[in-house]
C-alpha cells in the first residue's frame, strides 16, 4: 500500500502542514479498520439474500482505496480535526488549564455538532451524526499531538507519517480479519438463522419498516389485505428481468405458509405466499429478522444488489 509522503512542514500553527499530514494520515488509517470491524459485526446479521455485494465492495476497495483514502483523510482533517485543534489551542492559550490536545478533544463535539446540523437539514439524525463525527476525530487529534511531540524532540518534521500509518492500518486489518475467521470457525460468530414463526405469530398487521403506508394484513382465516405492497409487473417494455417495473398492490387475497425447499431464492427459509388478483404472480414474503423482532421481506432485481422491502409487526 503506497500512500505517499507529504513535504516537510513549515509553520507549527493549528493549520500547519505537519498537523494536516498527521491528522490526515491517522484518519486514512482508521477508515479501513473501522470498515472491517463494522463488516465483522454484521457477519451474523440477515443479508436479505444479497449474494455478492460484499465481495464486489471489497474488490472495489482494494482497487481504489489506496488512492481515495489519502484524499478522504486530508478532507476529514481540514473540515473536522484541524478546526477542533484550532479551537482547542485558543481555549488552552486563554484559560491556561490542561494540555492543548485535551482541549482539542473537547472541541470535537461542537465541531461535529455543527456538521451534524448541516446533515440534519438533509434528513440525517442529528445526535448520532454529531457523536460519530466527534468520535472519528479522536484518533487524528491524538496522533497529531504525538507527532508534534516527536518533532519537538527530534528537531525536524517526521518524514514517514503516511507510510507508517498505512502499514499500521494494514496490520490491524489483517488482525481483525484473522480474528473474524477464527471466531467464525470456532462458532463464536454464528451463521444467521431466520426465526421459525408459527401461523399464529405470522397472523396480524405488518407495515413497512421505512414507510408505514405499506401494509400487509394477514388474517387468521387465511385472508390477506394488501395496501401499497410492491410487486413486479410483468408484460412491460422493460429491457430485462432486472429492469422490470415495480408497482404497488391494493387488493385482497389469501395467504399461507410456504416451506418449499425447491425455491430458487431463499430455499432454507419459510415464507408467506400471498395470492391477490391484479398483483402479478404469487408474492413470497420471506421470513427474516429475529425472534424478538421478526420481519417479512421481498427482494427485486439483481440478486447481488437487490431492492429490499421490509415489513415489521405493528399493532393495529
Amino acid at each position: 500500500m503506497t500512500w505517499g509522503n507529504a513535504k516537510a512542514a513549515g509553520s507549527r500553527g493549528a493549520w500547519s502542514d505537519s498537523r494536516m499530514r498527521a491528522a490526515g494520515a491517522a484518519c486514512a488509517a482508521q477508515l479501513p479498520v473501522a470498515g472491517i470491524v463494522a463488516f465483522t459485526l454484521t457477519l451474523g446479521d440477515d443479508d436479505y439474500g444479497a449474494t455478492g455485494g460484499g465481495a464486489v465492495g471489497l474488490i472495489c476497495f482494494l482497487l481504489f482505496g489506496p488512492f481515495l483514502l489519502p484524499v478522504v483523510g486530508l478532507l476529514h482533517a481540514a473540515v473536522l480535526t484541524l478546526p477542533a485543534a484550532w479551537l482547542g489551542r485558543l481555549g488552552a492559550a486563554r484559560l491556561g488549564r490542561g494540555p492543548e490536545w485535551a482541549w482539542s478533544l473537547g472541541c470535537l463535539l461542537p465541531v461535529g455538532a455543527a456538521w451534524a446540523a448541516c446533515f440534519a437539514a438533509l434528513g440525517a439524525p442529528f445526535v448520532q451524526t454529531a457523536l460519530w463525527s466527534a468520535a472519528s476525530g479522536v484518533l487524528p487529534v491524538l496522533h497529531m499531538a504525538y507527532c508534534r511531540r516527536r518533532e519537538e524532540r527530534l528537531g525536524r518534521p517526521l518524514r514517514k507519517v503516511w507510510i507508517l500509518s498505512g502499514l499500521t492500518s494494514l496490520g490491524l486489518c489483517v488482525a481483525v480479519l484473522g480474528g473474524a475467521v477464527a471466531a467464525t470457525a470456532t462458532g463464536l460468530i454464528k451463521e444467521y438463522e431466520p426465526p421459525r414463526l408459527s401461523v399464529e405469530q405470522l397472523t396480524g398487521t405488518w407495515r413497512g419498516e421505512d414507510d408505514e403506508n405499506v401494509v400487509l394484513r394477514l388474517r387468521a382465516d387465511g385472508r390477506a389485505v394488501l395496501d401499497g405492497t410492491p410487486f413486479e409487473r410483468v408484460g412491460t417494455d422493460a429491457g430485462g428481468w432486472y429492469d422490470s417495473e415495480i408497482a404497488r398492490c391494493h387488493a385482497t387475497g389469501t395467504w399461507r405458509v410456504d416451506r418449499d425447499r425447491d425455491r430458487d431464492r431463499f430455499p432454507r427459509r419459510p415464507a408467506v405466499a400471498v395470492d391477490a388478483k391484479g398483483c402479478g404472480d404469487r408474492q413470497l414474503w420471506t421470513v427474516g429478522g429475529t425472534e424478538l423482532r421478526p420481519e417479512l421481506f421481498v427482494s427485486f432485481g439483481d440478486p447481488d444488489s437487490p431492492d429490499i422491502e421490509v415489513l415489521v409487526r405493528r399493532r393495529g
